[in-house]
């Protein structure tokens, strides 16, 4: 596990932040659902950056209960998998199996973590490895990204895929499998993180 020690802290600002979870449907009857784009805008966490890429690192938060589901700009962002106008009944139905015990469980499980375990690679685009903990699930996962740097701020960028029964989560399923949400989902976020004054 990365060390904090000596190493220049970051805060991420949730303002400028975002992560989001694109869904597809699948089964014989894909056509009668839709896929979905669950978004974060209030993402939490700290990066430290040390003098080495080895001795840097991050761990954010993504609280489960105020994801938001289908917003229409996230939608027209991902493009044409994704039709804009979900009607509002829509998205309140998915929110609530969403947040379901089989699912996310967000009663007994508020957040997901993701915390670095090992950074190597370039500056520009370091090969992060992670663990990332949904429910009572943690697993390790790969993460691709860009950094960019200023003297006060960091932005980070990248994408993944995660297979939601590794962490325990039966997708849904419905009309014995003619309708279901495919396991594998797309997790892709943007953190913007600036510098935290030193302690004395």
């Amino acid at each position: 596990m990365p060390s904090t020690t000596a190493a220049r802290q970051y805060r991420v600002v949730a303002e400028q932040s975002s992560l989001r979870i694109l869904v597809y449907r699948g089964g014989t009857m894909a056509r009668l659902g839709h896929n979905h784009v669950i978004s974060s805008a209030d993402l939490r966490g700290q990066i430290w950056r040390g003098a080495t890429l080895e001795s840097s690192g991050f761990e954010i938060t993504v609280p489960v209960n105020t994801l938001i589901v289908d917003d229409n700009a996230a939608r027209a962002e991902e493009g044409e998998d994704f039709p804009l106008n979900v009607s509002e009944d829509a998205k309140a139905g998915t929110k609530a199996n969403m947040l379901r015990p089989t699912l996310l469980d967000g009663e007994r499980y508020p957040e997901i973590s993701i915390r670095a375990t090992r950074i190597t690679g370039s500056t520009a685009s370091p090969d992060v490895v992670a663990s990332m903990r949904i429910k009572d699930q943690t697993r390790e996962i790969r993460l691709p990204v860009t950094l960019t740097e200023t003297d006060s701020a960091l932005a980070i960028q990248g994408s993944f895929e995660i297979r939601q029964s590794d962490f325990g989560i039966t997708p849904l399923s419905i009309a014995m499998g003619a309708l279901t949400v495919q396991d594998t989902v797309k997790i892709k976020f943007r953190l913007v993180a600036r510098a935290t004054p030193a302690s004395p």
